[in-house]
């Protein structure tokens, strides 16, 4: 089986997939324009990090290229495309005139499962149900740890999938709402999200409290956020 991981070198995030190949080789990825690194299984990271390193620059002008040429164009949710689960890119595969429609992970695969040829807002419904729950058992994982942590307890959480807020804090309810896009993101960045929000059910700003908060319990915070803005 083919090994990937996730590595940044020179600010530059990529995918690297080491398989049974001779050289090192490095695509972008359209839509979202995802770096992605194939290399010898026995290559060292060391010279697979000096390689992109290298072609830094290369990489970053033809990524945006990428990511411009395609930032209207509509998903389509169809084989071959590449959809993200907490930050690592996967291969989505489709499958029709199975007995439910669902979707699965598989390897270095998303199956998406049809009972009927659907279209593509049907199969994005499909496949954010499954989002949802893979998101669910996470902040079911995080939330009570966090609020160990920090003594900050919320009455109760929803997803929701929002286009201009990671979550959002009811400080009278004390309910927070994190966005059902979190799922495409590291795990790092769902902590920094839930951490974040907590933290609103102490301090309403956004002044030195709040990010002492922050400090305490999580000092790389401001590189999470980074990470999750872009």
């Amino acid at each position: 089986m083919d090994q990937t991981k996730t590595i940044t070198v020179a600010g530059v995030e990529a995918t690297l997939v080491r398989k049974r190949v001779k050289s090192i080789r490095v695509t972008i990825v359209p839509p979202d324009g995802e770096v992605r690194v194939t290399a010898p299984r026995l290559c060292p990271e060391i010279v697979i990090r000096g390689f992109l390193a290298e072609r830094a620059d290369w990489i970053r002008t033809h990524r945006d290229a990428v990511r411009s040429r395609h930032a209207n164009e509509p998903r389509r949710f169809e084989t071959g495309e590449t959809v993200p689960l907490f930050g690592t890119p996967y291969t989505l595969c489709v499958s029709e005139h199975q007995k439910k429609n669902g979707a699965a992970l598989d390897g270095d695969r998303i199956v998406l499962s049809l009972k009927k040829p659907a279209d593509a807002k049907q199969r994005e419904a499909i496949l954010n149900e499954w989002y949802r729950e893979r998101l669910r058992t996470e902040i079911e994982f995080r939330m009570p740890l966090w609020s160990e942590r920090t003594g900050l307890v919320p009455s109760g959480w929803i997803i929701r999938n929002m286009t201009s807020r990671w979550g959002t804090c009811n400080t009278q309810s004390r309910r927070i709402t994190l966005n059902l896009q979190l799922v495409k993101y590291p795990l790092p960045c769902l902590d920094y999200v839930i951490l974040h929000e907590l933290a609103h059910l102490r301090c309403r700003g956004h002044g030195a409290d709040f990010k002492a908060i922050l400090d305490a319990h999580m000092p790389d915070w401001r590189a999470r956020r980074k990470q999750l803005n872009g």
